[in-house]
């Protein structure tokens, strides 16, 4: 069976407005009528898929390392990818690379300089592509971390590192960012009109990959981490495609596009795309299922409420008394309660 995770999908649902309203998606519409529909508990979307690979405990940065960097040295090593910091009031909002474009070069410069300010302290980063950054450690950190997806687009202080060596990160976060401030690249960035790089977020502590579960025979994904996980398990893997073809029927198609422009607050790059969406995908996967070219279908919405999980089954193409879902309705998450 193919299964379709869309991360990003489920939206809040704030002062009556529908992100959805005028937007027209019948071909996922009929999808999501047609199909056994049923509640799962919500869960952040890499989560969700790191349980399902029996991988709830391992190393993510472990995990992309092998495919960003498989000749990298043995060691202890978390990510550090590189993020804004936008002050906001009280507090600070995180920004993923996804926000801004950082070049090779750039990336290289910031690095080098991180290594020469702590090569004293066995501390050495590596930019294994522009925007994911690793740093390895002279011994495994006594910390309990936030992943990345989860921190980016909100305030940092509940998210920073805990635990045992928890006011150590703290002060070499500042440290970092102290001298990140500085920085020839950022000030060049910043007189372009462009976000600097104003720190690292470290995160992906756990054990080396053993063992892991095949859930699915192959997966189509660019994520790192699902590509991480498909290597771990042995599970035959391959890039995203732009769209749907009936070739593809069986395994997992982690199609994560929504989710830039959710972390970013981009709602108008959030429609466009699922327009996208709808046209590459929903439309030929529909095509394919009621004419039998695609046997059966699983679509999974993640979202923090609940997951929106979505089943299509040979028999459902007769089921013609069933009418088209109302995306909106099935999308829409409550808005979190505000505090007294």
């Amino acid at each position: 069976m193919l299964t379709l995770v869309i991360p990003g999908a489920r939206f809040v649902r704030q002062f009556g407005f529908d992100p959805l309203s005028d937007l027209r998606l019948p071909a996922l519409a009929s999808l999501l009528g047609r199909a056994e529909r049923a509640a799962q508990p919500g869960r952040p979307a890499e989560r969700w898929l790191r349980e399902r690979f029996g991988a709830a405990e391992v190393s993510a940065a472990a995990l992309t390392l092998a495919v960003d960097a498989p000749d990298a040295p043995a060691g202890h090593w978390l990510r550090a990818d590189p993020v804004h910091l936008r002050p906001d009031r009280d507090r600070a909002l995180l920004f993923d690379a996804s926000a801004f474009d950082l070049d090779a070069g750039e990336a290289a410069q910031l690095v080098a300089g991180l290594n020469a300010l702590y090569a004293a302290d066995g501390l050495h980063f590596l930019a294994a592509t522009p925007t994911r950054w690793y740093l390895r450690l002279a011994e495994p950190a006594a910390i309990a971390t936030t992943p990345l997806a989860e921190a980016a687009g909100h305030d940092i202080r509940p998210c920073l590192p805990a635990g045992p060596d928890a006011l150590r990160w703290h002060r070499l976060l500042n440290e970092i960012q102290m001298y990140l401030y500085s920085h020839p690249v950022n000030d060049a960035r910043e007189a372009r009109g462009l976000l600097p790089v104003n720190s690292v977020w470290p995160w992906g502590e756990g054990a080396a990959p053993s063992g892991l579960a095949r859930p699915w025979p192959r997966l189509w994904a660019d994520a790192p981490l699902a590509r991480g996980l498909a290597c771990a398990a042995g599970v035959e893997m391959a890039a995203l495609p732009a769209g749907f073809d009936a070739g593809r029927a069986d395994g997992l198609v982690w199609l994560d596009t929504l989710e830039r422009f959710v972390r970013n607050g981009d709602l108008n790059g959030w429609r466009a795309e699922f327009e996208r969406l709808e046209a590459a995908w929903f439309v030929p996967l529909l095509a394919a299922w009621r004419g039998g070219a695609l046997p059966a279908c699983e679509l999974l919405l993640p979202g923090e409420g609940q997951t929106l999980a979505a089943r299509l089954e040979p028999a459902a193409r007769w089921k013609f008394w069933r009418r088209p879902a109302e995306p909106s309705r099935l999308l829409a998450e409550p808005a979190p309660a505000v505090p007294a």
